[in-house]
């Protein structure tokens, strides 16, 4: 094992349970990347700002060259050694998301229940896959129709889960074999990330990522009626502010058909 590959995987192992697995696994991919760009080379600021502008000039998007940039900062902290990266700036744009007719298409193309039953839970309660994949048996209560996530930060919320959801958590729970308390067993991040990818392409869906179906569901709450309060408290959101400022430009479009001309 080479010196950087050894100091990585060093670095990984003491950063688990410091941040999120996705995150982990992203910074962990990020620093791979950035190890290979330096080749050998000095590693400090200015090599790695070097790298961050490369990545820019390549024509990333500014929020993945600042997730690199985040990474690289974290592995110089993690060594004792504060740097600062300039990144582009990140425009907020309207979240991408699904119409129920494509929702729909992507249950049709499911290959099993495990897929089914994740994107079903995943659309229904709006929980963000690291959210659903730490669901615990103890965390369905069945009565209340409720399931306990833990939110980012360690906050627990109880979060409302449909008739239809549960009955796919059901037949999920009858045809898994495994002895964990974990709903999904040891399915991790990265894996459900390449099934999510896997089943968007067999469904023709080519903008398929991870939170989509959060944003989706969110958007079809609001078009549906929903006020933002509620979509804040259904999304965990800690301010109704984040709610606001990642689908308040969703509300303002609709609401032009609303304002009456004079």
């Amino acid at each position: 094992m080479s010196t950087a590959a050894f100091t990585l995987s060093k670095y990984e192992q003491e950063m688990k349970g410091k941040v999120r697995d996705s995150t982990l696994h992203m910074y962990v991919f990020s620093l791979r990347d950035f190890f290979k760009f330096m080749s050998g080379s000095g590693m400090n600021s200015v090599s790695a700002q070097s790298y961050v502008d490369a990545l820019a000039a390549k024509g990333l998007s500014p929020s993945t060259v600042s997730l690199r940039a985040h990474a690289i900062m974290s592995y110089f902290r993690w060594r004792k050694h504060e740097i600062h990266l300039d990144c582009p700036s990140i425009v907020m744009k309207k979240p991408e998301y699904l119409k129920q007719p494509e929702i729909d298409k992507l249950i049709s193309f499911c290959a099993d229940q495990q897929e089914l039953t994740i994107i079903v839970v995943l659309y229904d309660t709006a929980v963000r896959i690291s959210e659903l994949l730490n669901l615990t048996l103890k965390d369905i209560d069945w009565d209340a129709k409720t399931i306990l996530v833990t939110r980012k930060g360690g906050r627990q919320d109880e979060v409302n889960i449909s008739d239809k959801a549960l009955v796919e958590l059901k037949k999920w729970l009858s045809s898994r074999h495994g002895e964990s308390d974990k709903v999904f067993l040891g399915l991790d991040y990265y894996t459900t990330w390449l099934m999510l990818k896997d089943l968007g392409k067999r469904a023709n869906i080519n903008n398929m990522h991870p939170h989509i179906l959060r944003h989706s569901r969110a958007i079809a709450m609001l078009r549906g009626g929903a006020k933002p309060f509620v979509v804040q408290q259904h999304l965990g959101h800690k301010s109704i502010t984040t709610t606001m400022n990642i689908y308040g430009m969703f509300m303002a479009s609709d609401l032009k058909a609303e304002i009456p001309q004079w």
